[in-house]
């Protein structure tokens, strides 16, 4: 009698340690910290920028770089690619009424999507709408994104619109801490033919407006 109720103590200790370790091995999804959302706040607030970048792109099969001058500001944006990219220069112009492209030749181009537009006159993708925040190292806003944060709680990876997102050597530009390399690849795996993967190393980077030189 006693060994048998030995046993079913044991035996119920035994499970109730076993469901409380399943408990605590169980992910808990964290709060954003209020480091995280000040970073967030601060830097999407810039709405008037130059950016001077390097940009490598690789896909199946081929590879190129260019030179990436960026001005954004609101209600416009203007891309130049200067290098093989992009035949040796394309200009992109992009407000209220839609997007233009111009190449080396001075063919223009028009379309509603930069992305797409980009895609159509030179074979490669560049999600323009999420780069221009995840150079600032936050998520685009509005749009779902699974994202980590590395041990200074700055943007670190981020998974978005269907492409992978890596950032890393932050640096100090003016009084923004902004990722100095930015990696962007499809989800589509290396061997498939959707698969592309370009990376930017920034050189240089000027704010205006909003109290900003």
């Amino acid at each position: 009698m006693e060994v048998d109720s030995t046993l079913s103590r044991f035996s119920l200790l035994l499970t109730a340690s076993l469901l409380l370790a399943a408990c605590t091995s169980k992910p808990v999804k964290q709060e954003a910290s209020a480091s995280w959302l000040n970073r967030q706040a601060a830097v999407a607030d810039i709405d008037h920028w130059q950016l001077n970048a390097r940009i490598g792109l690789r896909s199946e099969g081929r590879s190129g770089s260019a030179t990436l001058i960026w001005n954004e500001q609101p209600g416009q944006r203007n891309l130049r690619l200067l290098g093989p990219v992009g035949g040796g220069l394309i200009l992109l112009k992009q407000d209220e009424t839609g997007v233009t492209l111009q190449d080396s030749k001075g063919k223009t181009w028009h379309a509603v999507d930069p992305a797409e537009l980009i895609h159509r006159v030179t074979g490669w993708q560049i999600p323009v709408s999420g780069l221009r925040w995840w150079l600032l190292g936050i998520t685009e806003p509005g749009s779902k994104a699974d994202y980590t944060l590395d041990d200074s709680e700055r943007l670190a990876t981020v998974v978005q619109d269907g492409w992978k997102v890596t950032l890393a050597k932050y640096s100090l530009y003016g009084k923004y801490e902004l990722p100095a390399s930015v990696t962007v690849e499809s989800q589509a795996s290396k061997d498939e033919d959707g698969y592309i993967r370009a990376k930017l190393i920034v050189k240089e980077w000027k704010f205006e407006g909003k109290g900003e030189k």
